[in-house]
């Protein structure tokens, strides 16, 4: 593998990854818009969730039961473990579960990157479609934080550590190619289809369908950020079965 390649490959995934997640702390909207850009961006949570990680979770290398157990995992911190703490607490430990379960889910994405980037007839398409993945990924944790009530330098440093799990795994996969066991893949993508199943439908969900006014216009958002994450993997095929 050219280490060109590799540099060149980080920096524009660890671009792409802090793009999508500074950019709704920045759109300055108001409390309305902040709304809709929640259903935006729960939208695309349950179309990676559904169109993406699920469907890698049931592959060979992975195991439906593990989706099971990350989603009873987040349901006992949050509703037994933490079951006393204020609304406000919990919307914080949500947004950690999700930076946690997401993170894991990059750092394996990027551990089996490199060799497919040694293919120069798919490289550019790849990447292409990596980027764009890796920036709604971000988009949707940033939306996250916002529900959360994370102030914007704590969001933000998150965020720019955020962008740089996956090129971390991709470097890793570069000194140690060959290295890594497919299954990590299937078993990481089990385990944050998991999470972001119960994030998504118990947590985020019931949020961003609170207010009476504007119901339309909020499910219009959550289709559309759905489409987006489709258009997404139809138009670059599968960015999560690198392995």
């Amino acid at each position: 593998m050219d280490f060109r390649i590799i540099v060149v490959s980080s920096l524009f995934l660890a671009a792409a990854g802090l793009a999508g997640g500074i950019a709704p702390f920045y759109l300055r909207l108001k409390e309305g818009g902040l709304h809709y850009l929640l259903s935006l961006g729960t939208g695309m949570l349950l179309g990676t969730v559904f169109l993406h990680m699920l469907p890698e979770a049931m592959t060979e290398s992975g195991s439906p039961i593990l989706v099971l157990v990350g989603l009873l995992l987040v349901f006992i911190v949050e509703r037994l473990v933490f079951g006393g703490v204020s609304h406000e607490d919990t919307h914080r430990l949500i947004g950690l579960t999700a930076y946690f379960g997401l993170s894991v889910h990059c750092f394996i994405v990027g551990l089996g990157l490199a060799a497919e980037l040694e293919d120069p007839i798919t490289r550019t398409a790849l990447m292409a479609s990596l980027m764009v993945h890796k920036l709604s990924e971000a988009f949707s944790l940033a939306t996250v934080f916002i529900l959360a009530g994370y102030s914007r330098r704590r969001a933000l440093n998150l965020m720019c550590l955020f962008s740089l799990v996956t090129p971390a795994g991709l470097w890793l996969s570069y000194l140690m190619l060959g290295a890594v066991p497919a299954r990590w893949g299937g078993t990481a993508s089990g385990l944050a289809a998991g999470t972001f199943l119960y994030v998504a439908l118990v947590d985020l969900l019931p949020e961003v369908f609170h207010h009476p006014k504007g119901r339309w216009k909020t499910l219009a958002l959550l289709v559309v950020g759905i489409c987006l994450i489709w258009a997404l993997l139809s138009a670059g095929g599968e960015p999560g079965h690198l392995h």
